[in-house]
């Protein structure tokens, strides 16, 4: 078990919890679920600023910049994962910093998150710029590393976003935009932060889930930027195609290898009754958007 001095009001006693060390094991377990069950009330009241997350990061990646999800540790490791899982084909402006880089997925070391110059040399090796976007992820949000690349980011004049559970802190201070989900203290003191691990890596769920939608990879509910780069994700396409348009298999894939196995193609193809050429201009025109693109062609003068 992994213990940290109780220095923190985060780490205050939970007056709910007091006695759960006397528990049975399944009302120690009803007694954690239901603590846990309080985080997503708790990001319930964020959604405002949760709001403002999102289109500004989409504003972000729409004119050509980068969204950067920054942390050390666990918070961190969240970022990666939630970067890691935003599209299929890995091939997209959201990145994701880790304070130590890729040997810290695995373990942390010490001193790496206490070091305020190196926060700032990871952000200037990806050449970050005021085009950019930094969010940062700290539940104390007193980290040094993240200080300083929040503090760089800041000076250069870029959208700063910070998620923590300290809405006092230096970064939280610092930044344009501070999702602060008030999930209260932890079942256990002094025993990481699970509850705020969890509100953060469900704020990431969202703030990517919603950056996928603003930037027309989902039509409906349907990711539509499924690549085509191997005999197991054309399969996936086409029964994607089949399932959107309603057509047999044949025809969807007819469609996506017209169009290159290019998913957002076919679709438009098969929906709006043009050939690939058309489709492919039309996606073109409109940013990739397929509701756009459809709702233009069914505008469009016969």
């Amino acid at each position: 078990m992994s213990m940290k001095p109780m220095n923190s009001a985060m780490e205050r006693r939970n007056a709910a919890t007091v006695e759960i060390d006397r528990l049975a094991t399944h009302d120690m377990l009803a007694l954690i679920h239901r603590e846990d069950k309080q985080v997503t009330d708790a990001i319930a009241s964020c959604l405002p600023a949760m709001t403002r997350l999102v289109d500004n990061a989409t504003a972000t990646l729409s004119r050509g910049g980068r969204v950067v999800l920054a942390g050390a540790g666990a918070s961190g490791r969240a970022g990666v994962i939630a970067a890691g899982e935003f599209a299929p084909d890995n091939k997209h402006a959201l990145l994701a910093l880790i304070a130590g880089g890729a040997p810290s997925m695995i373990k942390t070391e010490d001193g790496i998150a206490s070091d305020y110059d190196r926060g700032v040399k990871d952000l200037e090796a990806i050449a970050f710029n005021n085009n950019d976007m930094l969010i940062g992820l700290s539940v104390s949000g007193k980290t040094p590393w993240l200080w300083g690349a929040l503090r760089y980011a800041w000076s250069l004049g870029a959208r700063v976003a910070i998620v923590t559970q300290d809405g006092s802190s230096e970064a939280a201070q610092l930044a344009d935009i501070a999702i602060v989900p008030p999930t209260g203290p932890e079942v256990v003191a002094g025993y990481n932060n699970p509850k705020a691990q969890l509100a953060q890596k469900q704020i990431l769920n969202m703030l990517t889930t919603g950056i996928a939608i603003r930037g027309g990879r989902v039509f409906s509910n349907v990711r539509v930027d499924v690549p085509g780069h191997s005999t197991r994700w054309q399969e996936r396409q086409i029964a994607l195609v089949m399932e959107m348009v309603g057509c047999p298999r044949t025809e969807a894939k007819a469609a996506l290898s017209s169009s290159n196995f290019h998913c957002r193609t076919a679709l438009l193809m098969l929906m709006g009754g043009v050939n690939a050429l058309r489709a492919r201009e039309l996606l073109s025109e409109n940013g990739d958007n397929l509701r756009i693109a459809l709702a233009q062609l069914n505008t469009s003068p016969v």
